[in-house]
């Protein structure tokens, strides 16, 4: 029995040492049929037409508050809420009666001033020529000159008077300082209103209308160059600019950058730039809100990742490389200017060659270190948007920054 069982252990270890003999020596096609496959994509410096994009708000060029000066019974509005006006149209009336009367009694203590006025000066110049004769005292003349130099205060006062009732007068009419559309009135007619009721209503200009944005500070940056030219010239020909509305269309007239801030908002650390519009069907209105989008006519070099390869933790922003050896490992990355095609420059830690990982994610994360097997992605230049390809170059070429744009 003892014999029966050496046997057995003999042939099963002579089994097993022929078994690993045939595993050690098999195909490797057999060794790496388990090995998972991905998708990646080989990284090369791309051309590419920088584009940008901004939540932006349209604002009227001026914003003007109609209010009275005056107060009032309001007898008139004559206009129709929402219409366009024009500079100087009547808008409102306030009730003319008291302020007309205040003009006549203006204009009769003015005639009133006048004659004293003339009555002085007769006695003053009659006063000078008794004096030559000794007739009257030097006294008397001082008074008549005094009563003739009152009678002149007396004539301007009177006149003054009258220009402020007049005023008045005019300010009855409450006229459009600036032309565009005029808003809702917030008072009804025969309604008391004055200085202190406020607001009557508001008028917005049409043409041109501006869309107002804020650029970070990593944006400012490369975007500097840019904007010391626009700066000096107040042109931005180096670049399209439309404004998309909330649904997705698109204004079909240019913008113009037609003012960048001097310094950075120190809570949000943005600065605020803002685009001129022409406005002819007034199809964009004040309070509206929509996106910037910029595309820039000189095209630049980056090496250009798929914003959705770019994963971020604690540590920052990162992404799954095959490496030579075909091992999956992750790589830290900086990044830079996100464009409208949905790439994102890198700015350091990757090189031309390195093949990135363009899905299955959550998986590569507990696969770190493992053998993968490459399946190579080709991405044509229409996928990118504005992006086109170049010609790969040598793999120990360095990162380029991105040019400022």
């Amino acid at each position: 029995m003892k014999k029966l069982t050496i046997g057995v252990l003999a042939l099963a270890a002579v089994g097993a040492a022929f078994f690993g003999y045939q595993y050690m020596h098999q195909p490797a096609q057999t060794q790496q049929a388990g090995i998972m496959p991905m998708d990646v994509m080989v990284l090369q410096k791309s051309e590419f037409y920088p584009s940008l994009s901004f939540v932006s708000k349209i604002e009227a060029k001026d914003k003007v508050a109609v209010r009275a000066r005056v107060t009032g019974f309001l007898m008139k509005r004559l206009f129709n809420e929402g219409d366009f006006v024009k500079e100087g149209q009547l808008l409102f009336e306030i009730e003319k009666d008291q302020f007309e009367a205040n003009v006549r009694k203006g204009e009769a203590n003015l005639a009133n001033a006048e004659a004293n006025e003339q009555n002085a000066a007769a006695q003053f110049k009659r006063a000078q020529n008794l004096i030559k004769t000794k007739d009257i005292s030097e006294a008397t003349l001082d008074q008549r000159e005094a009563e003739y130099s009152s009678a002149v205060a007396g004539v301007k006062q009177a006149q003054s008077e009258l220009v402020i009732a007049q005023l008045d007068l005019d300010y009855t009419d409450i006229k459009a300082p600036i032309s565009g559309r005029i808003g809702e009135s917030v008072y009804s007619v025969g309604a008391l209103i004055g200085p202190d009721s406020g607001e009557l209503a508001s008028i917005v200009s049409t043409t041109p209308m501006y869309a107002v944005f804020s650029v970070s500070e990593n944006q400012l940056l490369q975007m500097r160059e840019f904007i010391q030219e626009a700066d000096k010239t107040n042109e931005t020909e180096g670049m399209d600019i439309t404004f998309q509305f909330a649904n997705g269309s698109t204004y079909p007239f240019q913008g113009k950058l037609n003012f960048v801030d001097i310094e950075l908002d120190p809570q949000m650390n943005t600065l605020k730039m803002r685009v001129s519009f022409p406005n002819p069907d007034n199809n964009l209105i004040s309070g509206q809100y929509g996106r910037i989008n910029m595309k820039f006519k000189t095209p630049q070099k980056a090496l250009l990742v798929p914003q959705v390869a770019i994963q971020r933790d604690l540590a920052g922003a990162f992404v799954y490389v095959v490496n030579a050896d075909n091992v999956l490992e992750l790589r830290r990355i900086e990044v830079g200017l996100e464009l409208t095609s949905g790439y994102t420059i890198v700015e350091k830690g990757l090189a031309i060659g390195d093949k990135i990982l363009l899905n299955n994610y959550q998986k590569a994360a507990r696969m770190l270190g493992a053998h993968v097997q490459p399946v190579i992605q080709k991405i044509d230049a229409d996928e990118k948007g504005s992006v086109e390809e170049t010609e790969p170059a040598s793999s120990d070429e360095t990162t380029p920054m991105a040019e400022g744009v």
